[in-house]
Parts: structure tokens; sequence; C-alpha cells
């Protein structure tokens, strides 16, 4: 009986045997590694702005010239328990003329309309966008905001659900080829590897095949090393991550951009590893084969 614990011992201590080319193998998984989880902080960052900070929407609400503000106000009490909503800034006819006239104040003169103020109630309202179906509810609250009581008309900038979109597309359309051609690097690497302790180790392996060693016994412990080798290059790329992460983090953090650049999640941590380990073993596994 084959005893598999002292297999995957000798794949570790095989993999130490020749440090340089260990080193080297590790290098290279780390750098490719490294530029993936670039590519995914970047992907992050720009998610972050994007996606979550201008998934808004703003509506406003202009109602009825003359309309009677006691029913605008309660109008706008009601507006506070909209679904989704992060923001209200609303206008008295009064209160937008005073705005306007300290926007223009330099330019024209506007005191002449203190008496009746020519414009009307407004608000603005800022929503969360929902992750999914947002165009059936920037339509659905569209319509909602049109049947409120002396409403004239409802307007909003479709531009950002349009970026949210393109990104979202873009960002799809990009990222699982990047991510395969790492892959197929990565086991290219690692299948290299493997190849050339299969050449160095020839004649061991042809003296235990003649008494009668199994395939298992010959392959097991070079696919665990493959899988240890994509292992420590995944460990080598996040400790590489981390530093420059420490130096980009408050870099972009300033006004105005106030741009935060998250690290990776646990997932994607745990997805890493886990792709460079599935790598090492496949590549492993067929550069033994071959051999």
């Amino acid at each position: 009986m084959i005893a598999l614990g002292g297999l995957f011992t000798q794949g570790i201590r095989d993999i130490f045997r020749t440090p340089w080319a260990l080193c080297l193998t590790v290098a290279a998984v780390g750098l490719v590694a490294f530029l993936a989880g670039m590519f995914l902080m970047l992907v992050n960052t720009i998610e972050d702005q994007i996606v979550r900070r201008q998934a808004e929407v703003q509506f406003q609400v202009y109602w009825q010239q003359g309309a009677d503000l006691e029913r605008v106000r309660a109008a706008w009490q009601s507006m506070e328990q909209l679904p989704d909503l992060v923001g209200t800034t609303t206008f008295t006819p009064d209160g937008g003329l005073d705005v306007l006239a300290q926007a223009f104040a330099d330019q024209v003169d506007l005191t002449g309309f203190k008496q009746a103020s020519p414009l009307p109630a407004t608000a603005l309202l800022t929503f969360t966008l929902p992750s999914r179906d947002q165009n059936q509810w920037v339509q659905s609250m569209l319509a909602r905001l049109q049947s409120l009581p002396l409403v004239a008309s409802v307007h909003y900038n479709p531009l950002r659900i349009d970026v949210v979109h393109s990104w979202m597309r873009v960002s799809h359309a990009m990222f699982w080829p990047v991510i395969c051609f790492l892959i197929l690097v990565v086991g290219l690497v690692v299948g290299n590897t493997i190849k050339l302790a299969l050449f160095q180790r020839q004649d061991e392996i042809e003296i235990l095949r003649l008494v009668g060693a199994s395939r298992l016994y010959i392959r097991l412990p070079l696919v665990v090393g493959g899988a240890v080798q994509g292992l420590l290059g995944g460990l080598l790329a996040l400790g590489l991550l981390g530093l420059v992460h420490l130096g980009l983090q408050d870099m972009l953090y300033f006004p105005p951009l106030w741009i935060e650049v998250p690290f990776l999640s646990v997932q994607e941590i745990l997805g890493m590893l886990g792709m460079l380990m599935g790598v090492g073993i496949v590549s492993s596994f067929v550069a033994v084969k071959e051999g």
C-alpha cells in the first residue's frame, strides 16, 4: 500500500533539490500572478469609482408654475419615503430665484422678479441604482414621479446609466481574455519546469520503473511539486501586491479625485491561490504524462 503522505512529503522535498530552478519558476509564476493581481486591482478601482460611487441617478421634478406650496410641501414629505432615495434638495419659487441670483450676481440683475418669481417649485432627488434591471427601475420611478399631484415635468440624466452599462460590458470583455492568457503563461512555466525535473531525474525514474514502482508512485510527487510551486508563486505575488498597495492606497485620495485603491478581496485571494495551484497540478500532470 502506497503511503500518500510520504509521497506528498517527497514531492515537496524534491522541488528543493534544485533551488535555482525552483527560484526561477516561483519568480516567473509570481510575476505573472502579480500582473494578474494588478489587473484585478485596476478593475476593482474603476468599478468602485463608476459602478458603486456613480451608480446613482438624479431626477429633477418641476411642479406647475403657481402651484399651491402647501400641496407641494406635502408632496416633498411623501417623497422622503421613496425606496433607494439617498438625497433630496428642494426649492420653492423664491428659493430657486435666490440661488439663480447668486449664480449670476455679476451678470444679471434679478431683483425685479422678487415680487413674483417666474420659477416653479423644484425638487432634486438622488437615488441609488439597483444592481439589476436598472432601465426598468428608472422608467418605473419616472412614471411614479410624473404621477405626483401638480407635477409639470420630470427629467433625469441617462448618461450615468449608460456609463455603468458600458463599463460592465468592457470589463467583462477584457477580464476573461487577460486571465486566460495569464493562466496559459503560468501553465507553460510550470510545465516546462516539471519537464526539466523529469530530464534531470531520468535515470532515477528508469530505476523506479525497473523495480516495479507504480505510475502513481512516480508521478504524484512531481504533480505535488507543481502545486507547491504554484502556491509559492502566488504567495510571492500577494506579498508584492501588498507592498504596491501600501504605496498606492492613498496616492490618489485627494480632492477632487478622492480615489481609493482597494486591495484584493478574500475571495479573490483564495481564487488566485487556488487557480495557481490548479494550473500547477494540470501542467505538471501533462508534463509527466508526456515525459
